[in-house]
């Protein structure tokens, strides 16, 4: 009776500690004051006056300069979101309550030929979806893993892209965050459904054993936040200086307007978002909080339906270059190429769906 309100409860508490406390007031302490107002300006002048040659000068501190935009995005805007992402994730971790999560998610999961223990695989999905998909030979069967990596790569936001998803929707408003949920949760069952029926074999009924609650140990908590925060460190934040190089190396040689012109019929017409928009989702291909950090970066142009929208998108957008490896590791590379052959249009076919939806409810300039 309680399963359900807890935890509804539980969610508002993360998203009130991630979405509005580590993505407005840490973000903003992060970005537009550190950032903004004290190191940007003085590395941007100590590399002008310094640095002879103009392209160098413009890789370093340029519109998709390694600090201006690599650096800035992984340490000013990503750092804080996550961080506090990994501390309510360590502090449920460490309570027991994800055993339970997958009791109460049992009879829900039946409905996409899975059972609760598929909910294991999937909250690992929300802080790294690569490690999650390998997690999924805790599953009794190949029918199972093959469902929930095809919908991890789908529908499951790792925790660096759900944090900037918090950030930009709960700045909006509460009910931009519910659309969100709403078009995942939507997305994840229908997907789900069809899977089920399509790939044959049975589904494996639920038994699992229930740890007691227990209050979280702080120092356990410390500890895997520090761990999880020196993997983003290593693995993710060169991913994202590699990303701004390939920006900049785009934009130098004239490609990256051309990218942005050929898809500005779909990300402008069918999706509604500013041509810009374009360049969120090439850089999505390498990594989708990386794409979700450019729409980020973009959100005073955006209104509440194209951030809306935009973020939807770039979450059912293909997996990081990580997770597609280990798909091809863990499924083969047909399976995996045939799942982002699926993917990419179904994202756009999404995106571009709930875009008309919403400005027919809200009218178009809403």
């Amino acid at each position: 009776m309680w399963a359900w309100p807890i935890l509804l409860g539980v969610l508002f508490a993360v998203y009130e500690f991630v979405g509005v406390f580590g993505a407005g007031t840490l973000v903003g302490l992060m970005e537009e004051t550190l950032f903004g107002e004290y190191l940007n300006p003085a590395i941007t002048q100590f590399v002008q006056t310094r640095v002879g040659l103009p392209w160098l000068a413009d890789l370093l501190v340029g519109q998709y300069g390694l600090w201006t935009m690599g650096m800035t995005y992984a340490l000013a805007l990503i750092l804080p979101i996550v961080t506090t992402f990994f501390i309510a994730f360590g502090l449920l971790e460490d309570s027991g309550y994800f055993a339970r999560l997958s009791v109460l998610a049992n009879r829900l999961f039946k409905l996409i030929g899975l059972n609760g223990r598929a909910v294991l695989p999937m909250v690992l999905g929300l802080g790294c979806v690569t490690m999650a998909t390998l997690t999924t030979r805790i599953l009794h069967s190949p029918r199972e893993r093959l469902i929930t990596i095809f919908l991890m790569a789908l529908a499951i936001p790792c925790s660096a892209q759900l944090g900037v998803v918090l950030g930009l929707l709960g700045g909006i408003a509460f009910s931009a965050t519910l659309i969100w949920v709403a078009a995942m949760v939507a997305v994840l069952m229908l997907a789900g459904f069809l899977a089920a029926r399509l790939i044959p074999g049975r589904r494996i009924p639920l038994v699992t054993e229930m740890p007691p609650m227990r209050l979280p140990l702080l120092g356990n908590v410390a500890k895997k936040t520090l761990g999880r925060l020196k993997w983003y460190l290593v693995e993710v934040i060169p991913l994202f200086l590699l990303g701004t190089l390939i920006m900049f190396t785009l934009d130098r040689v004239g490609a990256l307007p051309a990218i942005i012109r050929a898809g500005e019929p779909l990300v402008s017409g069918w999706l509604g978002l500013p041509k810009e928009a374009s360049a969120a989702f090439v850089m999505g291909f390498l990594r989708r909080d990386f794409g979700a950090t450019g729409l980020f970066a973009l959100s005073s142009q955006l209104s509440p339906i194209q951030a809306v929208v935009g973020m939807v998108t770039i979450t059912l957008f293909v997996p990081c270059i990580a997770s597609v490896m280990m798909i091809v590791k863990e499924q083969g590379l047909k399976i995996a190429a045939a799942m982002l052959a699926l993917i990419i249009p179904f994202a756009f076919l999404v995106g571009g769906l709930l875009n008309h939806l919403l400005r027919a409810v809200w009218g178009a300039g809403a």
